[in-house]
């Protein structure tokens, strides 16, 4: 739909002289000026509300897949994580068991005394 034109508001605005007179257009035009302003405010803070909760559920599936990714990681950390300090347990307890069994004397240095 178009707006209207210059006539056709001027047709409007004589119109609207001859329903309502001279004495009350002014009081009527500030009246709807007022209206349309608060439509205009709250039509603003709706959509200023609707944006926050668009963004708010945005990050909450981002949140919810930041959790998620934070599970698997524990689960494979875990996983993997026990392996691998069990591997290296052995291999350290391996390595001093053979400190221990060692059958050759410990090397001996009569100057560092």
């Amino acid at each position: 739909m178009n707006a209207p034109g210059f006539w056709e508001l001027v047709a409007l605005i004589v119109l609207a002289l001859l329903i309502f007179g001279p004495d009350k257009l002014p009081e009527m035009a500030r009246k709807t000026g007022h209206v349309v302003g608060r439509f205009r405010a709250e039509a603003a803070s709706t959509l200023d509300e609707l944006k926050r909760a668009a963004e708010y559920e945005e990050f909450k599936s981002v949140a919810g897949e930041l959790k998620a990714t934070s599970a698997d990681v524990r689960r494979t950390m875990a996983a993997g994580g026990a392996a691998a300090t069990g591997g290296a347990h052995a291999a350290a307890a391996g390595r001093a068991g053979a400190d221990v069994v060692r059958t050759e004397p410990a090397p001996f240095d009569p100057d560092a005394t």
